[in-house]
């Protein structure tokens, strides 16, 4: 069982540990496309619920402590936290650059385009999470107390309804007069920037902050308000797929705003103990931070060359070299971090 303090909350929260390796199985499914890129719309809407309860779960436990602090001592927490999770991704920029540098036109495209792709997009594949969770917290943590508390939400939403306009509900925002002017004006795909992660980040500090009369609620009644958005995620998918609507890379749907939080809400609700969570936690993180690239090099430089196309079986193929590698290469980290401790960064 989870250890409690004495109101009765959880001090360790191994569902998470547990859930996220789980869960960081189905982003390789998402960056690897197994089924091929004409069927992967089925499980699509699906899928993309699985990076907004990372953001959360960051969150969670991040305000968990941060809101308890005294104040004069919240500025060293967030810094410290927002030093570590730059440092996780100086480690693995570091590592992929040579990649990268071909992978984005570096050397053609120029500074700025160099320095955008950090800040609002990815350098190694994936890593936009990374960068977006660090300016997230800091705008939450720092605007979410007093006035700002009305405030944080309004932008959130706010963000969170630019990415929808520009992605998945294009077709609406086209018909109005200046979001089109917005996303014409930029080559940024905002639902991969910190945008759309401050409404998670958000949600997982209020998460936090009601932690305990969430977690009472009855089990079977947030399973149930879980399956009833699935199937409304589901149905919006499938309206704008049929209306050729229907956009690949993106973590934004309408429903997604319900069915996110609450599969986090079950996450936290489950009250288990996980003997080698923290072994579960390394590799998690290592799996992210590794896969996207292996899976992107699988893609681009091997089978979108030789097939022309993306599909079964070559696609699946992708899709279990990736875990292989990617689990191999976790591994070897996990194994060799006491003896070379730089390779404890890469986590």
């Amino acid at each position: 069982m989870n250890k409690t303090d004495n109101a009765g909350s959880k001090k360790s929260y191994d569902s998470f540990d547990a859930a996220k390796f789980i869960l960081c199985f189905l982003v390789m499914i998402v960056h690897t496309r197994p089924m091929g890129d004409s069927h992967f719309h089925i499980i699509h809407p699906w899928c993309r619920i699985i990076i907004p309860v990372y953001f959360m779960i960051s969150a969670f436990l991040f305000f968990s402590k941060y809101d308890r602090l005294p104040d004069e001592e919240k500025n060293g927490y967030l810094w410290k936290f927002v030093k570590r999770d730059l440092t996780l991704y100086l480690f693995w920029f570091i590592v992929f650059l040579p990649f990268t540098i071909i992978y984005r036109d570096y050397l053609h495209k120029g500074i700025a385009y160099f320095i955008g792709s950090i800040i609002l997009g990815s350098s190694f594949p994936a890593s936009w999470y990374l960068i977006a969770l660090a300016i997230a917290i800091i705008f939450v943590a720092k605007l979410n107390r007093g006035v700002g508390k009305a405030i944080v939400p309004v932008i959130a939403f706010l963000c969170y309804f630019l990415c929808l306009g520009q992605k998945t509900w294009r077709v609406l925002a086209d018909q109005t007069t200046f979001l089109p002017k917005i996303y014409n004006a930029t080559e940024i795909s905002y639902s991969a920037t910190f945008f759309v992660a401050i409404i998670w980040v958000w949600m997982g500090s209020l998460f936090a902050r009601y932690k305990d009369r969430l977690i009472a609620v009855d089990m079977k009644k947030v399973i149930a308000a879980f399956v009833c958005s699935l199937v409304l995620l589901f149905f919006e998918d499938k309206w704008l797929f049929d209306r050729g609507l229907f956009t690949m890379n993106n973590d934004v749907y309408f429903f997604g705003l319900l069915a996110g939080p609450i599969l986090f809400w079950i996450i936290l609700k489950l009250d288990i103990h996980v003997p080698q969570a923290k072994a579960l936690r390394v590799m998690s993180t290592l799996i992210y931070c590794i896969h996207a690239t292996i899976a992107e090099l699988l893609r681009v430089y091997v089978i979108l060359p030789k097939f022309g196309e993306y599909e079964m079986p070559w696609a699946t193929l992708a899709f279990v070299v990736t875990a292989v590698v990617t689990l191999a290469g976790g591994w070897l980290i996990m194994k060799y971090s006491d003896r070379f401790k730089i390779l404890k960064f890469a986590f």
